[in-house]
């Protein structure tokens, strides 16, 4: 039977190396200037704000969408990778991300950018991601944890897009460079199998929660230089961790299927997020609420993996 057009050529085995390693390379770039973006996106939240005399509440609604998309938009991604394959699927991502900044620099008020840099790039933010993910798992099994690992690094040298200012660039500098190596480290002591990864993915989740928990207690700069860099840390290792865990979890064969739901749930969580953080500082003028607020919910993310042990003794009684 002749394959669909576009679809990519099926995989046999993993190959744990060779042409593989550009594969994390496209990954690499896809989290370092498309995710990029996403992560970034506070830079220009004062600009909108100031520009289109908007609240916090109302100008976070476009970052939210942008960051909800590259998850919710999973079981999409999903069935369209499906029927045209994960190349075509990731060129569709470069049109929608591209088109949608460009449109953007028209922009009149803030729902015109909730659309051009809220919807667009969200959705081709998750085509690029989602397809660049799948195939990584396709050519790695021994170091898949590794190489996923140096591929999410990238999103540590988000500085190198956000050279506005030489403050943001002097942090973003710490905060990248500690990033990038903290996963790359993370991917490779996973790989070793000392202990099933999902226990590393929920130590750094709670340690990210315990962090936010007292980022307001960082009420100088070099205590707030310790806060960003443990922060950096410890939200490079769980990133580092998502798709491991999943593959660990769910198995080679459906990823692509778990991939999609959990980025769909993980995307309504992230609708949510900024414009509460907007309307906590709206209402108090601080953005102490904030960083509780986040800390709640890493920590509360963190308690279905307890539950892993029990659920694979039901699986294996089934």
């Amino acid at each position: 039977m002749m394959q669909r057009a576009g679809k990519a050529r099926p995989y046999t085995k993993a190959l744990d190396g060779g042409w593989g390693w550009m594969i994390v390379f496209h990954f690499f770039l896809v989290n370092m200037f498309v995710m990029g973006m996403v992560k970034t996106f506070a830079i220009f939240f004062v600009v909108f704000q100031e520009e289109f005399e908007s609240t916090s509440e109302q100008t976070g609604w476009i970052g939210s969408i942008m960051s909800s998309l590259r998850f919710s938009a999973g079981p999409l991604v999903a069935i369209t990778c499906d029927i045209i394959g994960e190349k075509t699927a990731s060129i569709l991502g470069v049109f929608l991300v591209t088109g949608g900044y460009l449109i953007s620099s028209w922009a009149t008020n803030i729902p015109f950018l909730c659309v051009t840099m809220g919807l667009l790039p969200g959705l081709g933010s998750a085509f690029l991601y989602q397809a660049a993910a799948v195939v990584t798992i396709k050519y790695f099994e021994k170091r898949l944890a590794l190489s996923t690992a140096i591929a999410r690094s990238g999103m540590g040298l988000t500085f190198l897009i956000a050279p506005f200012t030489k403050v943001l660039i002097d942090l973003y500098d710490w905060t990248g460079i500690t990033e990038a190596v903290s996963q790359i480290i993370s991917g490779w002591v996973a790989d070793q199998n000392w202990i099933k990864k999902y226990h590393y993915h929920k130590s750094y989740l709670i340690l990210c929660g315990i962090t936010n928990l007292l980022a307001p207690l960082a009420t100088t700069f070099p205590l707030l230089m310790t806060y960003t860099i443990f922060f950096a840390i410890f939200a490079g290792g769980y990133l580092a961790m998502i798709l491991p865990v999943l593959v660990d979890l769910s198995g080679n064969s459906r990823v692509h299927r778990f991939l999609g739901l959990a980025g769909f749930f993980a995307g309504m969580a992230v609708l949510s997020g900024p414009p509460i953080a907007g309307w906590l500082y709206d209402h108090t003028r601080t953005y102490t609420g904030s960083f509780y607020f986040s800390g709640i919910c890493f920590l509360l993310s963190s308690v279905s993996l307890f539950f892993v042990p029990l659920a694979e003794r039901w699986k294996n009684r089934a």
